[in-house]
């Protein structure tokens, strides 16, 4: 259950994040910034297991595709 909890905060963080940094101004710029997790969500990323959380691995899967197709 701690878990759980623990998980939807990440998310709710990364979604806060996406969504407080699509726009760099007042008027969005035609290029969304991209936000960075940075060395401290990559560490609890890593203890979220594949088995039992795929949805939440595809997800991350795309949201990196995403950053991807942003920076080209």
């Amino acid at each position: 259950m701690q878990n759980r909890r623990k998980i939807k905060f990440i998310l709710s963080l990364i979604s806060a994040g996406i969504v407080l940094c699509s726009c760099s101004s007042a008027a969005c710029s035609d290029k969304p910034v991209y936000p960075v997790g940075g060395p401290k969500v990559a560490e609890e990323l890593q203890n979220i297991p594949y088995q039992g959380y795929e949805d939440f691995w595809e997800w991350i899967g795309r949201v990196d595709k995403l950053r991807q197709e942003l920076e080209i």
